[in-house]
């Protein structure tokens, strides 16, 4: 029997997922329910749990395109957010449903992972029985993208910030100068996503570079304290106590290749460190050698994954 989610015990889901996946991408009752249906765009109609005799059997989330949130996403995408099953065969009956139902609205592409609210960037390389069941399904692969782990209690900054810059931590007052440089570099998926984390937690999960008053670059950092955690740090239970995250991460066009991006980022790793952060995390990038020069290593590998509706 298939279930709509606004009937779901997340605590239930959570556990059933955690049978599933290998163990570092193992989540809670909260985080699921945070990443699914308080997502303004979590898709009602086209997300399925799948009982019987009161036992989970399987459940896919889907999410919409973001394209109503902010500007970038493909409006006839929808995305595969999480599938889990006890059987191959019941993967194979949601998949069809979520199939049925998106080519019924007339959408063209189905992604794993990338939602608003991601718990993956594409499809785990280190779970191929996932893997594997999309491209039996008819998804084919694209890019990978990684994410980067290092230990923080040993940390120190091998790059000085360039003269006349300021990095601190961002101030209610710095607020509306954020929004102005983010609409201007980063008008997409990053304003979005630091301005609702920002209204979340406050302006002290933002740190800046300033210069001549005006901001010029942003670091979106996290830790352990967080009450709604994203990106790299939905890992929190595989990073251990005093987690900390770090991204996005961006300066004014005008500065790249001049030494401030590797300010930004080392500043904000000694105030992560400050904090108390032991293990940090850096999720979804391909830039393995700019952070490597911090110490950071590839911990988890994703391929992304995508289906032709048509």
């Amino acid at each position: 029997m298939k279930h709509s989610f606004r009937e779901a015990d997340f605590d239930r889901l959570a556990a059933f997922w955690n049978d599933f996946a290998p163990e570092r991408y193992r989540i809670d009752g909260a985080l699921l329910k945070l990443k699914t249906v308080d997502c303004p765009v979590f898709d009602w109609g086209a997300s399925i749990i799948e009982e019987a005799d009161g036992e989970i059997l399987g459940f896919a989330s889907v999410k919409k395109s973001a394209a109503s949130l902010y500007r970038g996403p493909d409006k006839d995408n929808a995305i595969l957010s999480l599938l889990a099953y006890c059987d191959p065969q019941y993967g194979i009956d949601l998949i069809s449903d979520v199939k049925k139902n998106l080519r019924n609205r007339g959408l063209a592409q189905l992604t794993f992972g990338t939602d608003c609210g991601h718990f993956f960037p594409g499809c785990p390389v280190d779970f191929p029985a996932l893997k594997d069941f999309l491209m039996i399904e008819g998804f084919t692969e694209g890019g990978e993208a990684v994410d980067l782990e290092r230990d923080l209690p040993e940390y120190a900054n091998p790059f000085p910030p360039p003269g006349g810059a300021e990095y601190r931590t961002l101030e209610h007052q710095d607020i509306d100068a954020l929004v102005t440089f983010l609409q201007r570099e980063f008008p997409g998926r990053w304003h979005y996503d630091v301005m609702s984390k920002i209204s979340c937690e406050g302006p002290d999960c933002c740190q800046a570079l300033f210069l001549d008053g005006n901001v010029e670059g942003f670091a979106l950092i996290q830790d352990w304290h967080d009450n709604e955690p994203v990106g790299g740090a939905n890992w929190r239970a595989d990073l251990g106590d005093n987690w900390g995250s770090l991204g996005p991460i961006g300066t004014s066009a005008h500065l790249r290749g001049k030494g401030y991006g590797h300010a930004m980022l080392g500043h904000s790793l000694l105030e992560l460190k400050s904090r108390g952060v032991k293990r940090c995390i850096i999720d979804w990038t391909s830039l393995v050698s700019f952070y490597g020069k911090h110490g950071f290593e590839p911990t988890r590998k994703y391929k992304s994954m995508s289906l032709k509706l048509d």
